[in-house]
């Protein structure tokens, strides 16, 4: 008996396994499959479907994009929002390599859009071309967060006053800013808006569509005016077994801001800062001052300055007489530093119950 080597063994049994034609082109196989030009050419490199349906906002111009509504600044035209939303459901086949995917707008009706899709990849070494056209139909409703919108809904209300005054249209103002910027800058969620702002007798009330955004405004307020802020919370209903709480922030800003003049125990203050303790300039001697427990007097704003005369100055340069902008007589003060002027120039003063005070040029010309 003559046995054969296993080399040649397994030369023969690969030889045989190889002869196994494609079912397509008789080309050899291994074992039997479709050669690898002819799967090619049976493999289709793209997977879209022949119709895709975009839920689009009427009003706002948002469309729904992996189960959720889509937020931007603009929104987008039909043509691009039709383009991405079948890049979206459009894909590639598991072999597909190197692949080229161009897609447009070949023609529309009313709603309707009729995308074209061209591709080109490579499978199995080998050069595969498709090309599909899909129907994009767009489906107008009104999205959850523009049906809050126009049903005027709110969570948190912000109620702006002020301790012993009517805040001032600055703190009114850097209210609505505050507000309408962390609406901004909060868009991505969709779920934060400004509803409806109104001035009312003692100030300003602001209502936001989150809690969260209503607090975001108080503690701005207080951060930067000083005050402080109460919260209640009242509840409204329920939703999927929670409860829903409308919450009021009541920011109360300090009696005394910045630009004020006030008395403090016999010194005419110029308000700088006014948090957890007052803080100033001294109006005879321009020290800065500090006070953490006082009952401070409004004598007035230095926005109310008036340019005055001067009439002379102390050899000393520490007094200065002026002549009073409400009585027109000459009265003598002190000239703090931050006065620099001589005789028959003019100086900002302001004109109180405890006497005429100069106030430094940069602060007459706010808020006027």
């Amino acid at each position: 008996m003559t046995f054969m080597p296993v080399e040649d063994v397994y030369q023969v049994m690969e030889s045989a396994s190889a002869s196994v034609p494609c079912p397509e082109c008789g080309a050899p196989t291994a074992e039997g499959e479709l050669c690898d030009e002819c799967y090619a050419d049976d493999t289709d490199p793209l997977s879209v479907p022949d119709e895709v349906v975009v839920r689009v906002c009427a009003k706002c111009g948002s469309y729904v994009r992996d189960g959720g509504w889509t937020s931007h600044d603009e929104p987008l035209p039909d043509e691009e929002l039709a383009v991405a939303a079948v890049k979206d459901a459009l894909g590639l086949h598991v072999e597909a390599r190197e692949p080229r995917v161009a897609v447009g707008v070949e023609s529309r009706d009313t709603n309707t859009l009729e995308v074209e899709v061209e591709a080109v990849a490579y499978v199995r070494g080998y050069r595969v071309e498709d090309e599909r056209a899909v129907r994009v139909r767009l489906d107008y409703e009104t999205c959850p967060t523009c049906a809050k919108r126009s049903g005027g809904y709110y969570a948190g209300v912000v109620q702006i006053r002020a301790e012993g005054r009517e805040p001032t249209d600055d703190e009114m103002d850097r209210a609505l800013e505050h507000a309408y910027g962390i609406a901004g800058r909060d868009y991505g969620d969709r779920d934060t808006f400004v509803t409806k702002t109104e001035e009312v007798r003692g100030g300003l009330d602001i209502y936001m569509s989150t809690n969260v955004s209503g607090m975001q405004i108080a503690r701005n307020m207080t951060q930067e005016y000083g005050g402080s802020y109460d919260d209640s919370a009242t509840l409204v209903g329920e939703k999927d077994g929670e409860e829903l709480y409308r919450v009021t922030y009541a920011v109360t800003l300090p009696e005394f801001v910045p630009g004020d003049v006030v008395d403090v125990d016999g010194t005419p203050l110029l308000v700088t800062h006014n948090d957890d303790v007052l803080k100033g300039i001294d109006l005879r001697t321009g020290d800065r001052k500090s006070f953490s427990d006082a009952s401070p007097k409004r004598l007035g704003r230095a926005a109310d300055a008036e340019p005055t005369t001067v009439v002379s100055v102390s050899e000393d340069d520490d007094e200065m007489q002026v002549l009073d902008p409400e009585s027109y007589e000459t009265v003598t003060i002190q000239r703090p530093p931050f006065v620099v002027v001589s005789q028959g120039e003019q100086a900002e003063v302001v004109s109180t119950e405890k006497g005429v005070f100069p106030v430094p040029p940069s602060e007459s010309n706010k808020n006027s």
